[in-house]
């Protein structure tokens, strides 16, 4: 009886620790956790000479202890694992390639949530590991961000799945002056054809040439596909109001956001980009593809610009609204802004996760 009320000792496994989507939303809540004074620690890639880690440093400042593993996706070290495992009362594993600490677990005794973030991508992913549609059924709960994520993972599992909004805390950054007579728009991530710069700039090319006057057009993010970003440079080599930027500290990216007078997402495929999230909590305009669990969120005119992927003339269209119609583009921040208060407040998925790790434990202890 004494368990109910205690907070069991948890580990998080993270599958990078590179300012990214899944990483930062696992940072945001195990920072909010160890304001509640909970008992967590986090296990985290090897340092290699590409992974700077900067959330592993992040960590270790806010006092939470860290654990280096070996990559976790091709040869698991099973029995370190448990071993490592066995130390905690409870276990995340974040991201679906994060299988093998779900298995470690489930091995030694010990229960774990594992908290699933890709799309479409999970199908690709469970054709190329065998082991991780086996690893469902050893979870205790399996959580997704939203309706349309968790939609993709029904077949593979008799288990109900928690369907968990994300939380952020609320962007402070101090918006910078804008150049007069400008207006900014900023796409931030990997790039890589899933993110769809090479989409955005089409768009940006179906616009009227007197707009490059007035706009300046900012990308941001790693280089994930070298050919991808050199063929998208030679294609804005003639557009002096279009920067294809590298990525950007999280504080940076923030700011950035609170710069712009506009967030695109040009993405085939996501989740619920955490820039986008980012962006309702600044009260920016979002102008964005459908894909995902965006639409789950944002309605077309209500308080975002929605748009097919793979349709740059309808995206070129809502990019010259935004620069017409600033009276638009304020409605549509405001709206954002409220949509953000009302279901992304990190408190709100802190405590709904905690009753999750409260509840896995006591089930398993039971």
């Amino acid at each position: 009886m004494l368990f109910r009320s205690k907070r069991p000792r948890t580990l998080f496994f993270f599958h990078e620790t590179t300012w990214s989507g899944a990483p930062i939303q696992l940072l945001h809540l195990m920072t909010w956790l160890k304001t509640k004074d909970w008992k967590i620690a986090a296990a985290v890639p090897r340092p290699t000479t590409q992974e700077s880690g900067p959330i592993a440093a992040r960590l270790t400042t806010l006092g939470i202890e860290t654990f280096p593993v070996l990559d976790l996706s091709a040869k698991p070290d099973f029995p370190g694992l448990r071993r490592l495992c066995q130390g905690f009362e409870a276990v995340v594993a974040n991201t679906l390639v994060m299988w093998a600490p779900v298995r470690a677990a489930h091995e030694a005794g010990v229960p774990s949530l594992w908290y699933l973030h890709e799309s479409l991508v999970a199908r690709q992913l469970i054709e190329q590991f065998p082991e991780i549609e086996a690893t469902f059924a050893l979870a205790e709960v399996i959580v997704a961000p939203t309706q349309r994520t968790a939609e993709i993972y029904r077949p593979y599992t008799n288990r109900a799945i928690e369907v968990m909004p994300y939380g952020i805390p609320p962007n402070d950054s101090v918006a910078a002056r804008n150049s007069i007579g400008l207006t900014s728009f900023l796409l931030l991530g990997t790039y890589e054809p899933r993110k769809g710069q090479d989409f955005f700039l089409e768009a940006i090319h179906q616009l009227p040439l007197r707009w490059g006057k007035r706009a300046r057009f900012r990308m941001a993010g790693r280089r994930l596909d070298q050919a991808f970003f050199e063929e998208l440079s030679r294609q804005a080599a003639d557009r002096p109001e279009v920067e294809l930027g590298p990525a950007l500290e999280h504080a940076d990216a923030e700011a950035a956001i609170a710069a712009a007078d506009v967030l695109v997402c040009a993405s085939r495929d996501e989740t619920m980009p955490v820039a986008i999230l980012e962006a309702m909590s600044a009260g920016k305009t979002i102008v964005t593809t459908a894909v995902g669990g965006i639409a789950e969120w944002l309605e077309n005119n209500r308080n975002a610009l929605l748009v097919s992927p793979e349709d740059p003339a309808a995206l070129a269209r809502e990019l010259q609204r935004c620069l017409e119609e600033p009276e638009l583009r304020a409605r549509l921040g405001t709206e954002a802004r409220r949509t953000f208060q009302r279901h992304f407040s990190l408190d709100r998925l802190g405590k709904d996760f905690s009753r999750l790790l409260l509840r896995a434990a006591r089930r398993k202890r039971s």
